[in-house]
């Protein structure tokens, strides 16, 4: 079984642009994250009008509107038009006002804005702020972030290595159902890395992860189900999962679907 090292991948994730403004990743309208806002946001015409207008793709005005409320001081209208400037979408592309605004909702406690803001640091190779800002929002619950935080503790990125915190951070998130997390956890499981080995831990994680839609871990549920660890040995249950990992691009599965072929050719 050939797990990759998390330095053999990308860093920190960061939320698209295309997908900030929704709680689920769709932009038929914008939602404030976990509703946390609300009451706020009831008490701003500015905020509630721009969702209005969001909604009947009037994108120009909507950008008008946060602007207003963001002026007052209301963070989720910061933390929402940063994320339009930073798609130009109701007005032009601009980084620099989209950081500014995303630092101004972040330092009232938003936490997609904090998630959002590490990220930006992390790009830029300031990892010291980058683990500050990712800590906040994974200490505000945030999964995204708690994932994050935990793949700059297994790679020691702005604090000192430590795969305890990380599999402590990766659980936080693995336990709201982030595939990524789960992914991460089945690993640290199946080596026994600061946590003990358990292959039908490790089994049940990358079952989970899997069933989300996650390639990597499709991939490797698959090579458990051909050893017989963790799982009852299923080859017929491997060739599924790896198939799957195959569909969505994984190159170690498409390799190895193609050896497969030329075998039973």
């Amino acid at each position: 079984m050939t797990l990759m090292d998390d330095k053999a991948k990308g860093g920190l994730q960061h939320i698209p642009a295309g997908t900030s403004l929704s709680l689920h990743g769709t932009r038929s309208g914008i939602i404030a994250r976990g509703r946390r806002d609300a009451a706020n946001a009831a008490t701003n015409p500015h905020y509630k009008q721009a969702i209005a207008d969001y909604n009947a793709g009037n994108f120009a005005a909507a950008a008008t509107n946060l602007r207003l409320a963001a002026d007052q001081g209301h963070a989720e209208s910061q933390y929402i038009l940063s994320t339009l400037y930073d798609e130009g979408q109701g007005l032009p592309q601009d980084d620099t006002e989209s950081a500014q605004w995303e630092r101004k909702a972040a330092e009232q406690g938003h936490a997609y804005a904090q998630a959002n803001l590490s990220f930006r640091y992390y790009a830029a190779g300031d990892f010291a702020e980058a683990f500050a800002w990712c800590q906040r929002a994974a200490n505000s619950n945030l999964p995204w972030a708690q994932y994050n935080l935990g793949l700059m503790y297994r790679k020691g990125e702005g604090v000192p290595q430590s795969t305890a915190e990380a599999a402590y951070w990766y659980r936080l998130a693995a336990t709201q159902n982030f595939a990524e997390a789960q992914q991460k956890l089945a690993e640290l499981y199946y080596f026994g890395q600061d946590v003990p080995q358990n292959y039908v831990q490790a089994a049940t994680w990358f079952r989970r992860a899997a069933d989300a839609g996650n390639a990597e871990a499709q991939f490797q549920l698959g090579h458990m189900y051909a050893t017989g660890q963790g799982v009852e040995q299923d080859y017929v249950l491997s060739r599924s999962w790896i198939r799957k990992a195959a569909l969505l691009g994984h190159e170690q599965a498409l390799r190895e679907l193609r050896l497969r072929q030329y075998r039973d050719a």
